[in-house]
C-alpha cells in the first residue's frame, strides 16, 4: 500500500511566454538533490518571474506516463540532465534544451504505469517551480569530477559544450569581466570530436552562433575548452567552457616548475605554448604556459624559485582557475557570495571506498591540496560551520580525525590525513553547492605495521614542545585573536620552566613560521624525546562551549594524558571536558607517548578574555610543565 508523502521538487526559475523575444535568456543552470528536505531543484540565473506567483500548467502523454512542461525564453547551461528515483511513483526527471529559436527549455517527469498525475500539483512560488507528489529515494546524484587521481582516461562522451558555449550572447563572466567566445570557437572545437563533423549524417549544418543542442550529434573528446588566460595578482588566471577537472600537481627541476594536468581539456590554439608573464611589474620572474599535452589532456606549467609554494584556485562554477602563490593571495578577493557547511554526510561505498559530502548553502571557491600524509580543502568564501554536528557525523567514521579551522578575514580549511598510496576523487555538484570526496585505500608499499603497544626507545629528561598551528595556518581565530599566537606563547612558557628545572626542550616551531604536521612528526621522531606534547586551542561555532581537554591515542599516552590533564584542572578553574582518545595525526604518528591539550574555547567570550591574559597563559604553563615532571619522575 503506498503512502502519498509530500517532496518538494524545485526545478527552476522561468519566464513568462510573453517576454520578448529579444530578452537576455534565463540560463538555467543545474539539477540537484537534496536528501535532507527530499528537495530537487534547477538553479537559474537572470529569471524575471522571481516574484510571480502561480499555478503552472503541464501536457501529459502516455505510454509512458509522462508530464512536461517549458520554459520560455531560456537556455540549459551544460549537458542534458537527468535524476532516476527508486521506490517512488516518480521514475525520473529530465531537462533539456527542447528547441534553440526561440530558446526552450523542457523538462518532463516520466512516473510508473497506473500512477494518476492528475494528482501532481505544480506552482510557481517567488520563480520556483514545485511539484508534491511521493518522497522519493534518489538513485544517482549529479556530480562532476573536479579532482582525480584514478589512473584512467576520463573522457565522456556526451557533449556537454552546447548552448553556453554558442548561445547568442557567449558571455562568461569571472571577475575579470566578459570574455565573448569567437566564431571561430567552434572550428577549434570541432577537432576535440571524434569522428564527427559539424555536419551530421542528415546533412544538417550547424551555425556556429546559433544556439543548438549537438549532444545527440557528436561525441567530445574533452569536457573543458580553455579560451583564455589573464595575469591576476602575480597568478595565472585561466578561463574557459565548460567543467574542469584536474589531478595533483607536482614539481620539477633544472628549472624549478610546478606542474598542472587538467583531463579531458582541450587548448585553444592561439594560447598554446605562450610564455606568460606573471608580474608584468618585473618584481618576479615567474613565467607560465598552457599546452596541450596530449590529445585530450592540457598542462599548465609555471616556472618559478618558488613553484612549490603555487596553488591551484577552483572557481565556483568550475570554469576557471587561478594558479597562484599562496604569499601572494588575498583570499578575500575570491569571495562572492559568502556561504556556510550546512550538512556533512559520509557513506562507506565498498570495503576500501569510503565518500564524505560536505553541503554548502551556496557555491563555493575552493582549492584541493593533497601531499602524501594528508588533504587539504580550502573553501574561500566559507564563513561558519556546526563543529559539532560535523564531530558528530564524523566520529568513528574513516574521516575521522577531520579538522575544520578558520582562515584570516573568512574562509575555512578542512584537513584529513591519508596514506601516500590511497587514491583521492574530489566532485562537485553542478550547482557548485556540495562537494564529495571519495577515498580509496591504496595497496601497502610495505608489510602492515603491527600495533604499537610499547614506546621505543627515548632520551630520558628531553620533551618536545608543539606550538600548534603557525604561519599561514592561524588556527581558530575570533576578534582578531590568532590561536597560533597563543598556543606559541604558552608552549615558549612551558619550555622555559622545564629548561629551569634541568629538562632538555625542543619547540617543534620557535617562532611564527608554518610546520607541516607530517614536519611535526619527523622533528620528533628525529629528536627522540621521552615525550611529546602538542599544545592547542578549542573552538565551535556555538559560543557556548568551553573548557579544558586533553586528547590522547597510543594506550601507551593514556597515562601522560591523565597526569596533564589532572594538573590542568586543580590549577585551573574552568569546565572539566575530560580524555578524549581521538587519531589527531601528530599524537597518532609519534611513537612515544603523546597528547595534544586543548587549553580552552577562543570562541567562548568569557575563556578568550581569560586565555590571553598573562594569568591564565602562565597558568595553563605551569600546570603543563608541572604534569611533565611528574610523569617523568614517575618513570
Amino acid at each position: 500500500m503506498k503512502k502519498l508523502l509530500f517532496f518538494i521538487i524545485t526545478v527552476f526559475l522561468f519566464f513568462i511566454q510573453t517576454l520578448s523575444i529579444n530578452a537576455e535568456p534565463a540560463k538555467v543552470m543545474s539539477l540537484s538533490y537534496d536528501d535532507s528536505a527530499s528537495l530537487v531543484f534547477i538553479n537559474t540565473i537572470n529569471s524575471q518571474n522571481e516574484n510571480n506567483d502561480s499555478t503552472i500548467k503541464y501536457s501529459r502523454l502516455d505510454n509512458p506516463n509522462r508530464i512536461y512542461f517549458d520554459l520560455e525564453n531560456s537556455v540549459l547551461i551544460g549537458d542534458k540532465q537527468q535524476l532516476n528515483f527508486e521506490k517512488s511513483d516518480i521514475k525520473e526527471i529530465k531537462l533539456s534544451q527542447f528547441t534553440t529559436n526561440p530558446d526552450v527549455v523542457r523538462c518532463v517527469i516520466t512516473f510508473e504505469e497506473g500512477f494518476d498525475s492528475s494528482k501532481i500539483k505544480i506552482f510557481s512560488l517567488d520563480g520556483n517551480i514545485f511539484v508534491k507528489n511521493t518522497a522519493p529515494k534518489i538513485k544517482n546524484d549529479y556530480f562532476n569530477p573536479i579532482y582525480n587521481e584514478t589512473p584512467y582516461n576520463l573522457a565522456y562522451s556526451s557533449i556537454v559544450v552546447n548552448s553556453q558555449v554558442i548561445q547568442k550572447v557567449p558571455v562568461i563572466q569571472q571577475n575579470t569581466g566578459n570574455v565573448k567566445v569567437s566564431n571561430t570557437v567552434m572550428a577549434d572545437i570541432e577537432k576535440a570530436f571524434q569522428n564527427s563533423t559539424l555536419n551530421n549524417s542528415n546533412g544538417k549544418t550547424y551555425d556556429s552562433i546559433v544556439s543548438i543542442d549537438l549532444s545527440s550529434d557528436l561525441k567530445l573528446r574533452t569536457k573543458y575548452y580553455i579560451n583564455g588566460y589573464y595575469e591576476k595578482n602575480s597568478g595565472l588566471l585561466v578561463s574557459g567552457i565548460g567543467q574542469l577537472t584536474a589531478t595533483k600537481t607536482f614539481c620539477l627541476n633544472s628549472p624549478k616548475r610546478i606542474v598542472l594536468d587538467l583531463p579531458n581539456t582541450f587548448v585553444d590554439k592561439k594560447i598554446r605554448n605562450k610564455e606568460i608573464k606573471l608580474c608584468p611589474d618585473n618584481s618576479c620572474k615567474d613565467t607560465a604556459k598552457i599546452g596541450q599535452f596530449e590529445y585530450n589532456k592540457a598542462r599548465i606549467v609555471v616556472t618559478s624559485d618558488n613553484a612549490e609554494k603555487y596553488i591551484p584556485i577552483y572557481s565556483a562554477d568550475a570554469q576557471s582557475l587561478l594558479f597562484i602563490n599562496s604569499d601572494k593571495l588575498n583570499h578575500t578577493d575570491l569571495v562572492g557570495d559568502v556561504s556556510n557547511i550546512n550538512k556533512v554526510f559520509v557513506r562507506k561505498i565498498d570495503s576500501k571506498t569510503n565518500e564524505l559530502i560536505l553541503s554548502f548553502t551556496s557555491p563555493v571557491v575552493h582549492s584541493i591540496i593533497r601531499n602524501d600524509n594528508l588533504l587539504s580543502l580550502f573553501m574561500f568564501n566559507v564563513k561558519s560551520y556546526n563543529e559539532q554536528d560535523i564531530i558528530k557525523t564524523l566520529n568513528n567514521t574513516y574521516y575521522r580525525p577531520f579538522t575544520l579551522s578558520l582562515l584570516p578575514k573568512i574562509g575555512v580549511k578542512a584537513t584529513m590525513p591519508i596514506e601516500k598510496n590511497d587514491i583521492v576523487n574530489i566532485e562537485q555538484s553542478v550547482d557548485g553547492k556540495a562537494i564529495k570526496i571519495l577515498i580509496t585505500k591504496g595497496t601497502s608499499e610495505k608489510a602492515p605495521e603491527k600495533p604499537i603497544t610499547t614506546k621505543k626507545e627515548t632520551t630520558k629528561g628531553k620533551v618536545v614542545i608543539d606550538p600548534g598551528h603557525g604561519g599561514s595556518d592561524y588556527g581558530a581565530i575570533r576578534e582578531g585573536i590568532n590561536e597560533k599566537d597563543i598556543t606559541l606563547d604558552v608552549s615558549q612558557r612551558v619550555a622555559s620552566i622545564l629548561k629551569s628545572k634541568g629538562y632538555k626542550v625542543a619547540l617543534t616551531r620557535a617562532d611564527d613560521t608554518y610546520v607541516s604536521l607530517q614536519d611535526r612528526v619527523d622533528f620528533a621522531e628525529k629528536e627522540t624525546p621521552e615525550i611529546f606534547v602538542s599544545i592547542h586551542v578549542n573552538s565551535a561555532v556555538a559560543t557556548e562551549p568551553m573548557g579544558i581537554e586533553t586528547h590522547y591515542y597510543h594506550d601507551y599516552s593514556n597515562n601522560l594524558a591523565k597526569v596533564i590533564h589532572n594538573h590542568m584542572m586543580k590549577e585551573i578553574d574552568s569546565k572539566d571536558r575530560g580524555l578524549f582518545k581521538s587519531k589527531f595525526y601528530v599524537i597518532n604518528h609519534t611513537t612515544m607517548p603523546a597528547v595534544l591539550v586543548e587549553m580552552g574555547f577562543l570562541s567562548n567570550e568569557q575563556e578568550r578574555a581569560e586565555l590571553i591574559t598573562e594569568k591564565r597563559k602562565q597558568k595553563t604553563a605551569k600546570a603543563i610543565a608541572e604534569g611533565i615532571i611528574e610523569y617523568c619522575k614517575s618513570k
